[in-house]
């Protein structure tokens, strides 16, 4: 299963999946100690990773839509 951190709440980490769109709550103590507001994570087995290339390719596609709608050219 595939999440995007959403945001922290104390010691959770409320989080969408991104499949369904639904909202889950996980542990922050199972995400990895860098995990942060955005970044897509991977359920293996008993452990979260994170995918630091879909992370980086959606922060990219985010800026790119936030310079449209701003009309900044960079």
């Amino acid at each position: 299963m595939v999440y995007i951190i959403d945001r922290f709440e104390g010691s959770v980490a409320i989080c969408e999946r991104m499949e369904t769109g639904e909202r889950v709550e996980i542990d922050a103590k199972n995400l990895p100690g860098d995990a942060r507001e955005g970044d897509v994570i991977r359920r293996d087995g008993d452990e979260y990773i994170i995918d630091l290339a879909q992370s980086k390719q959606r922060l990219a596609d985010l800026t790119a839509r936030m310079n449209r709608l701003f009309k900044r050219d960079l």
